[in-house]
């Protein structure tokens, strides 16, 4: 049974993200049926308010559906055709989204007023969503395998409703369940905007893993709910790097791009991968542009010259545009970039350039157009010279360059 049963619990757990706990008699803790979730609504409650009994020992094998007037669902396995057998807890778990007739048709089952609900949401914001059939087939599939009379086996259902209890809402227990996760949910915030403020990606990606595993954001969430998940994590980013020595105009374009991003995705799994994106691309721009080195003139000009590479950048109009004297302007940023400013200027065009090409159908004189070339042939010259290859032969090839 220890191998049926770990099996079980981690495929359930990795798939579904519903918990499964399994019970011996004497019964210990057996509120974890429902993860505390009778407890929330019962001042009084201790374990032996849940009482786990089997009048028909007949069958050696069974499997009930059992239904709360709370709205949420568990399944339980029991192992033996005796009083107190072996089981199996599955849950809870929701079989429905989120919505308002959900929560209305709780407030009609459980008698219970909507401030109490309103207390009650983020338990069921936590919950896993799933159905119900999706979850008794799996568990006969995985314990068929080990028991064959669990393959022919046919569930029972039992819905629940305890009208001879009123609920009584456990305040203090939700105020502090709440406050656990509050403290938390900061704690792996913080540490996730820690590591992108070091342009840390890997620690970035496995702390914002464990944000989302644990808060169990992402578990229900609609196509419509991620995309404004995905939006505050944007938010939550480009505000941290704000307070960096990264100039504000690279992360406020970071964050603009990221945005359209997610608001053009029209697929649930390809918005599942963008986490992992977001984290990279601002772990990227950590890398790019923060050095506490440079002065401000230097990161002004730095910002100019990427916002305005369509226009005229000669020397003159920069230092004219920052009313610096020229010469001064141009020793003051070969000095701190390690480069002269005509070259910085080339290589953020040809930057651009590359992904023009890779990111648009724009032709190669357009391309040049658009960042600051008027003479086709002088840009193509300037191109090849810098990237290895000319620029119709990188389009022609299709070559990307790394993000």
């Amino acid at each position: 049974m220890e191998k049926c049963y770990d099996l079980l619990k981690n495929v359930l757990l990795d798939a579904f993200n519903v918990p499964a706990v399994y019970f011996t008699p004497p019964y210990q803790d057996i509120r974890k049926i429902d993860q505390g979730m009778r407890a929330f609504v019962w001042t009084n409650y201790n374990d032996r308010n849940t009482k786990v009994q089997f009048t028909d020992l007949s069958k050696p094998y069974r499997i009930l559906i059992i239904k709360s007037n709370l709205g949420f669902y568990n399944v339980l396995v029991f192992f033996g055709a005796d009083e107190k057998p072996d089981f199996i807890s599955i849950g809870p778990f929701r079989n429905n989204e989120l919505s308002a007739n959900y929560f209305t048709q709780i407030l009609k089952d459980a008698h219970i007023t909507p401030s109490t609900m309103q207390r009650m949401k983020h338990l069921y914001e936590g919950m896993p969503f799933v159905q119900v059939d999706t979850i008794v087939n799996v568990t006969q599939h995985i314990l068929g395998a080990f028991i064959p009379e669990f393959k022919e086996l046919t569930p029972e259902f039992i819905e629940y409703a305890d009208h001879k209890r009123p609920i009584e809402v456990n305040t203090n227990l939700i105020e502090q369940n709440f406050l656990d996760f509050s403290t938390r949910y900061h704690k792996l915030l913080s540490a996730f905007l820690a590591a992108l403020k070091c342009g840390d990606n890997e620690k970035g990606k496995k702390a914002l893993q464990t944000l989302f595993q644990e808060s169990k954001f992402t578990t229900n969430l609609n196509l419509r709910n991620y995309k404004m998940l995905l939006q505050a994590l944007n938010d939550y980013c480009h505000m941290a790097l704000l307070e960096t020595d990264i100039h504000p105009s690279h992360v406020l374009k970071q964050a603009f791009s990221i945005g359209v991003k997610i608001d053009s995705i029209t697929s649930l799994t390809k918005l599942r991968q963008l986490p992992n994106e977001i984290c990279r691309k601002y772990c990227l721009l950590v890398k790019n542009y923060s050095n506490p080195d440079f002065s401000k003139i230097t990161k002004d000009v730095m910002a100019y010259v990427e916002f305005h590479l369509d226009e005229d950048l000669s020397l003159n109009q920069l230092a004219g545009h920052f009313k610096k004297n020229a010469s001064a302007l141009s020793n003051i940023f070969s000095k701190e970039a390690g480069q002269t400013l005509t070259n910085f200027i080339q290589q953020t065009r040809m930057q651009e350039a590359i992904r023009l090409f890779n990111t648009t159908h724009m032709s190669v004189s357009e391309v040049a157009t658009a960042v600051g070339y008027h003479d086709f042939a002088y840009f193509s010259k300037l191109f090849s010279k810098i990237i290895g290859i000319s620029p119709r032969a990188y389009r022609q090839k299709g070559m990307h360059s790394a993000d």
